[in-house]
């Protein structure tokens, strides 16, 4: 077991050596116990790491390219993203504009910032922005004239920011500091400097409702994760500008890295529960349903509290499941019997009540939802039990709890492992809908072929226009879905909504609906129409599929009407490309068991062709809606 200060040697020594990737499992356990001093040594040390550096290791790193802006110096911010997005399975391309550029490098469009192309924005702010702006002896009322304009000028930059690129853009709110609110000296007004400050807090955070791509962090939320720190040090901020204290810039990235993980498609899906000393207080199998510790005055009132925020998780999208060492009799007792329950079955996608090992009823949940493993957050007090999963099953996210349980509630809500940009509506039925799908699977057990379990299904596929209405799902599913997602290009909102109004490119979603409910929209496809000296070819950019229906023949009914609507534009030849990863090797022959020939290879893309000779039917089993008849039923 290496102590902090072996870490950092070892690291120095690995990456001379050129054994950063082979000893990456090996380092990655280690972070979360670094100091704020080591994390930051760590994170110098790695700068001119690059994402191949590591691609030896035995998984791969999503690159994410990620740009940060500031008016005071914040290196130490870069420092502790690398380290902590190491973590994650992401590897930051970083670049840091110069000293309080940030407004230069927004506007110019031939500036840094643009030309570097970023996946991620962060912009870090102080009360500079202000307090620069105000005379010598200011007043309240000084304040009062100046935020509004600096919001103004903000707003303005964030426009072109967004005219600009499709990334999004993280800021924060700005603390006031002692220094000036000190400054002023009679309480009345104090008190008046107060409400002025918090207006701005709110209109930086009103950023966020106003402009799809910005994303504002509350400072005043976040500060609580170090409540000791002060807000800076003031020889630092005098002789090195750096006016908001380290302690409270990793609390910055902290929370950036959760924006890190959900732009880059790594956010997790599945919150699986153990349930003695987890969900109550107790053994059922010993303690009896009048036995456990569940409502009432604490512990029980504190597990009360943890199911009740686990159920907020839920009606938010995040799936629930049980993996527990029990008698499913007893389980099913507590679940529907106890009065202080606040978790039901219902609620639960898979429940795993059995003597099996817990690293197999993992891989089974994971396998009857079809997601990843490495989609599932582990949850048990059992040190013995979590040590195994992280054994036999390393891709599992296992939460280190503390053997008090009133820790548990924070622990699991500051990993933050379920954070998304933006929820949609089918996140607020995503638990239905794997209901549903247990459903079909009992249907299926029922007919004789799997040509007759399709035809009972009764499938309706919808192919939908990119309205404002679909596209954040559009933009949701194209960061979260990894197995059939033809390029992984991770494409944001903003520029699917550019997409979607330019005639140089066909963006479509589509949605399907059976007997037994609507799976909501379920993928996307994006063509690029590409004018050339033979005429106009389309490439497909990409397309993608929920792994919740595979093996339905959506994708082909897709495809082929693409190919058709190519055919109709008098089209020469469709284009396709493929770029393999570790996750999407399961539709590597996609394209050539639907006609196409593999014509090329650039870069680690696959080009695949088609020539439009041949097309072949729509499933027969599909009810097939094209986008002429959804834009007829919305007007």
């Amino acid at each position: 077991m290496l102590d902090q200060q072996e870490l950092v040697k070892s690291i120095r020594t690995w990456k001379k050596t050129g054994e950063l990737a082979a000893k990456r499992q090996g380092i990655v356990p280690h972070i979360s116990e670094l100091s704020t001093a080591r994390l930051e040594k760590v994170g110098n040390l790695l700068k001119d790491v690059r994402v191949q550096d590591w691609q030896a290791s035995t998984t791969e790193l999503k690159p994410l390219k990620v740009a940060i802006l500031s008016n005071f110096t914040c290196h130490s911010f870069a420092n502790y993203l690398r380290p902590l997005c190491l973590q994650e399975g992401i590897w930051p391309e970083l670049y840091t504009a110069d000293f309080n550029q940030y407004i230069y490098q927004l506007m110019d469009e031939q500036s840094e910032l643009y030309r570097f192309r970023p996946d991620l924005v962060v912009c870090l702010l102080d009360e500079h922005v202000v307090t620069d702006e105000l005379p010598k002896c200011w007043t309240v009322e000084d304040v009062a004239d100046v935020w509004p304009r600096k919001v103004q000028q903000l707003e303005e930059l964030i426009s072109l920011f967004e005219q600009r690129s499709g990334s999004l853009f993280v800021l924060n709110t700005i603390p006031l500091s002692l220094e000036t609110h000190h400054e002023i000296l009679d309480y009345k007004s104090k008190a008046r400097l107060s409400v002025q400050w918090r207006k701005f807090q709110a209109e930086l955070l009103h950023l966020s409702d106003r402009h799809k791509q910005v994303v504002t962090l509350d400072f005043e939320v976040l500060q609580q994760d170090a409540p000791s720190a002060t807000l800076n040090d003031p020889r630092l901020a005098y002789y090195a500008s750096m006016t908001i204290s380290e302690d409270l810039l990793l609390c910055i990235a902290r929370e950036s890295v959760k924006i890190a993980r959900s732009v880059s498609g790594l956010g997790k899906k599945c919150l699986v529960l153990d349930l003695d000393n987890t969900l109550w207080g107790g053994v059922i199998g010993d303690d009896g349903l009048s036995g456990i510790a569940l409502g009432g005055d604490a512990p029980g009132k504190i597990f009360v509290d943890f199911q009740k925020r686990i159920k907020h998780l839920k009606a938010q999208g995040v799936l629930l499941a049980i993996n527990s060492k029990n008698e499913t009799d007893n389980v099913m007792e507590v679940l529907t019997e106890h009065p202080d329950m606040q978790l039901r079955p219902a609620d639960f996608v898979r429940i795993c009540a059995n003597w099996d090992p817990k690293p197999e009823n993992l891989q089974s949940i994971a396998a009857g939802l079809n997601i990843g493993v490495d989609s599932l957050v582990f949850v048990d007090d059992n040190p013995f039990e979590r040590n195994i999963v992280r054994e036999l099953a390393p891709t599992v996210t296992v939460l280190e709890l503390q053997e008090d349980p009133s820790t548990y509630v924070r622990t699991l809500l500051a990993a933050g492992y379920f954070n998304t940009v933006e929820l949609t509506q089918e996140d607020l039925h995503r638990t239905q809908s794997y209901q549903a799908e247990a459903e079909r699977e009992q249907f299926r057990s029922t007919v004789a072929s799997v040509e007759d379990y399709l035809h009972g299904l009764d499938i309706h596929l919808h192919l939908l226009p990119p309205t404002n209405m679909y596209l954040p799902r559009l933009a949701q599913i194209n960061a979260r879905t990894n197995q059939f997602n033809m390029t992984t290009r991770r494409y944001s909102e903003a520029l699917m909504e550019e997409m979607a109004t330019s005639n140089s490119f066909l963006l479509r979603g589509f949605r399907s609906t059976d007997r037994f409910g609507d799976n909501g929209i379920v993928g996307s496809v994006i063509v690029e129409k590409v004018q050339g000296s033979n005429g106009e070819t389309w490439w497909i950019r990409n397309f993608l599929l929920s792994c919740r229906v595979f093996s339905r023949g959506l994708e082909t009914a897709v495809l082929q009407h693409i190919l058709r609507l190519a055919q109709d534009a008098q089209v020469s030849e469709v284009f396709a490309e493929y770029i393999p990863t570790a996750k999407n090797r399961i539709v590597h022959d996609f394209y050539t068991r639907h006609g196409f020939v593999a014509c090329a290879e650039q870069e680690g893309i696959q080009i695949f062709r088609h020539d439009l000779h041949e097309i072949g039917a729509t499933p027969a089993w599909l009810h097939l809606h094209t986008e002429s008849e959804m834009e007829e039923t919305i007007q």
